[in-house]
């Protein structure tokens, strides 16, 4: 189908692309050659951070002096999590210097992790460029597999919605005060492509910046590039559009017929009449330019990806890679499964099922680990919980898959139950749909399947009967069922159930920036559980 004439200047589009291929291609060539040794590369990266932080009140306490090599940086530095590098962090924040790192801290960035809870997790230069570094080749590789998003413009779902630039942690801004901060000399090119203007994000009241949102994004009918985290920003947008397709659509004409010919603009929103009717499960029309849809995909993004995918069946759905607030780690590169390790981004290890610490050239395809990072804003062996499978290697750089996280885990009764075993066993009931396994201690100890409305119709008892099958591959709980310790697993049917939880701790004054979709709930979350029984659609 031939596409018709775009209003925009394409010239400027075309110019812009162009700048970044020119801008990409000399990282993108350094990254591919180290593709092929990559015990080098992490090397020469470690004793490049351990170099640079030797001064500093964490090197001196390790012994960074005494640091010659990745193993004696092993043997000397214990694994950390969040909890024991917080007291440094709390230094950075009283406004201590060369705490964690030589070089000063630029802002600091917020996480709450798949089980709540807030992280401040400083950001340095070095700690921005490490993000840069995986940027750059993957917008090479992409325009190199996917020429089509050269041809028009981009969405990046970068910052969270109502950060006011004002905010602080300590004397240190809350996220960077520059859009695009992470793209670094492509900012101002990344700026004008995008298809929302940057001061959106400013917006304080989220109702405003949605409608706001989905006037420009409905209005970018040349738009050929989405990036966000969670598929499920994306869909929350697109729901959005349909529910208020009635006073969007007579705004959006208005705004159009300002510079555009009637009839074109007449046509633009006659489709866009037809597909936000709420009758058509292809919504590609709304951008019929659309090449690439970037992100999450894996464990417990799975289902909400297969979601996004057939609301737009003719774009690639291209894999974000394990990129969160603590460290870039890898991103989608080349062919093959999984993402592309960035060996030259951090330093990583990888703790197997018998609590050996492995390096990156030590580890085997099939195989499962437990991420330990070290990055350049001063995370040194900082234990993220993040599972990831190794499902096979480009060179000798192993490629990654997301699987879960193995710090979530539920205990009632002895069962021991975590995320990505859970996950395993809730994608062989629902593998199309989103669920959340909660631990519920009323009336008596049991497991409730929150899953998301979609095609199971009443067909209950029977998904309970094979979660708790599934769930029985875990000894412990096939135990604690026989003797009657837990109670047979229940299953509710749950309307946006993912955007419920997110709202939920919203108000409880928890981060949602780039916040995973967990599978597994523990008691604490009961109050959760409550809202949706007060709620139930």
């Amino acid at each position: 189908m031939e596409l018709p004439a775009l209003p925009r200047a394409c010239a400027v589009v075309a110019e812009a692309w162009a700048r970044i291929a020119e801008a990409t291609a000399a990282v993108d060539a350094r990254f591919r050659t180290g593709l092929g040794d990559v015990e080098a590369a992490q090397r020469r990266m470690l004793a490049d951070l351990i170099d640079a932080n030797r001064s500093t009140a964490f090197g001196r306490e390790n012994r960074f002096s005494q640091i010659t090599s990745a193993e004696s940086f092993r043997v000397l530095v214990p694994i950390r999590d969040y909890g024991a590098i917080q007291p440094y962090i709390g230094r950075l924040i009283a406004g201590e210097d060369a705490v964690l790192t030589a070089e000063p801290v630029r802002f600091f960035e917020q996480t709450g992790g798949s089980s709540g809870g807030v992280k401040n997790i400083p950001y340095t230069d070095a700690g921005l460029k490490s993000f840069t570094d995986c940027l750059y080749p993957w917008l090479a590789d992409l325009l190199r597999r996917r020429p089509a998003v050269g041809e028009g413009r981009s969405y990046f779902a970068l910052s969270p919605v109502g950060r006011s630039l004002d905010r602080r942690i300590g004397a240190y801004p809350l996220g960077s005060p520059m859009p695009f901060a992470y793209f670094g000399a492509l900012r101002d090119s990344m700026i004008e492509l995008s298809a929302v203007p940057m001061e959106l994000r400013l917006l304080s009241h989220f109702d405003a910046w949605q409608r706001r949102t989905c006037l420009h994004l409905l209005r970018a009918e040349d738009l050929t590039l989405i990036w966000v985290w969670s598929p499920t920003y994306l869909t929350e947008i697109l729901r959005a559009m349909r529910r208020d397709a009635a006073s969007l659509l007579p705004q959006l004409a208005a705004d159009l017929a300002v510079s555009q010919p009637i009839d074109m603009v007449r046509r633009r929103i006659k489709a866009l009449e037809d597909v936000l009717d709420g009758r058509q499960e292809d919504l590609s029309a709304i951008w019929p330019r659309l090449d690439t849809i970037s992100c999450w995909t894996d464990a417990s993004s799975k289902g909400f990806a297969a979601e996004l995918q057939a609301l737009f069946p003719r774009a690639f759905m291209q894999s974000k890679g394990l990129m969160s607030t603590e460290a870039a780690v890898s991103f989608p590169y080349g062919e093959g499964p999984g993402s592309s390790l960035a060996a030259s981004s951090g330093f990583f290890e990888f703790v197997d099922d018998d609590g050996v610490c492995r390096f990156a050239w030590q580890l085997t395809s099939g195989r499962t680990y437990r991420l330990i990072v070290t990055t350049g804003s001063g995370l040194y062996r900082y234990d993220t919980h993040d599972m990831v499978e190794i499902v096979g290697f480009s060179g000798n750089t192993p490629r990654l898959r997301f699987s879960g996280r193995a710090g979530i885990s539920v205990d009632m009764c002895g069962e021991k139950l975590n995320e990505p075993f859970v996950a395993r066993c809730v994608d062989e009931i629902a593998p199309a749909s989103y669920a959340l396994l909660a631990a519920t201690t009323a009336p008596s100890p049991h497991y409730r399947l929150l899953l998301e409305v979609g095609p199971h119709g009443s067909a209950n008892a029977a998904i309970a009967e094979r979660l708790d099958k599934a769930l029985g591959a875990n000894p412990q709980y096939e135990y604690a069922r026989r003797i009657g310790q837990l109670d047979r697993v229940r299953v509710t049917l749950v309307d946006d159930l993912f955007g419920r939880l997110k709202r939920y701790r919203l108000r409880g004054g928890t981060s949602i920036a780039g916040m995973k979709a967990p599978v597994l709930l523990k008691e604490v979350d009961s109050a959760f559980l409550s809202t949706l029984d007060e709620q139930a659609p």
